[in-house]
């Protein structure tokens, strides 16, 4: 297998109004990775990034299919001022996002000889093999963004794992979940806490031959630039007012799970800001 030339360049500003519906264009590969029980969360965290990652993209015909790397560390501590239906106890580490031109390259990549040889061999270093860690591939839509060349290096990013009702099918579930994420910005009290809103949308049916996903079918990501503005917005009137009932009205409430996180960007190509290939001092304060 030979590595992707570079280009034809995908455009990553190219919006997809209805990305659940299609499996085409730029995918996220999402990896909610658990610790071995061996491991201290601190140790963990500083191999995943001071070992793993600059491992990851120097294994250069593996990395060249990846078009953005980040790492979003889990807080040791839960996070205060959440509504109480959010679980904050999952074993989760925080997530590995990696965006791919396709698809098809996504198959290629996770397929590729040094995947195999290099990157592969180190997981179970850090990484529990027993099945508790889960996987999903996403079309991603940015619903909100501050600004457009924004420094992602050192914020706050909620994940919200969620499940639909059973009584919605995969487009209706991804189109209100799309509309829910909108209503958070169209509150001025609410957007003026927010930096970004983004919905990850499963990949829908039928998948490709041998991958299997785990049963999160979209998540909810919510950019703060503290943990004390997580508070602020989910405390505010404006969210307790309407917007928790639609939230409600879409997924199954006793399964959305919380990820709280802070942000390190490893790679990037579709912005100005600076990729971190070698390790920044990182700290989990604000």
């Amino acid at each position: 297998m030979t590595a992707p030339l570079p280009g034809p360049w995908v455009d990553p500003e190219t919006i997809d109004p209805s990305p659940w519906t299609n499996n085409h264009g730029i995918v996220k590969f999402i990896e909610f990775p658990v610790r071995i029980p061996k491991m201290s969360h601190r140790a963990f965290h500083l191999y995943w990034q001071r070992h793993h990652s600059p491992n990851v993209m120097n294994a250069t015909g593996f990395s060249q299919f990846m078009r953005k790397y980040t790492s979003s560390h889990v807080y040791p501590s839960t996070v205060p001022g959440l509504p109480t239906h959010y679980q904050q106890t999952t074993p989760f580490e925080g997530a590995a996002e990696v965006w791919i031109n396709s698809l098809e390259e996504a198959g290629e990549w996770l397929g590729h000889p040094l995947y195999a040889e290099l990157i592969q061999p180190d997981e179970p270093h850090f990484i529990a093999q027993d099945g508790s860690v889960e996987v999903i591939i996403a079309k991603e839509e940015r619903v909100y963004a501050a600004q457009q060349e924004m420094n992602e290096n050192g914020l706050v990013k909620l994940f919200l794992l969620m499940k639909r009702q059973n009584r919605l099918k995969h487009d209706e579930f991804h189109a209100g979940l799309s509309e829910h994420a909108r209503s958070l910005i169209r509150e001025p009290s609410l957007r003026a806490l927010l930096r970004k809103v983004v919905v990850s949308h499963r990949l829908r049916e039928p998948w490709p031959a041998g991958m299997a996903f785990a049963e999160i079918d979209a998540t909810l990501e919510l950019w703060f630039s503290s943990r004390e503005d997580i508070a602020s917005f989910f405390t505010a009137g404006a969210y307790n007012s309407g917007i928790v009932d639609s939230e409600a009205s879409l997924v199954d409430r006793q399964g959305v799970r919380a990820v709280a996180t802070k942000v390190h960007v490893v790679h990037d190509e579709f912005s100005f800001q600076s990729s971190t290939m070698q390790p920044f001092a990182f700290s989990w304060a604000d």
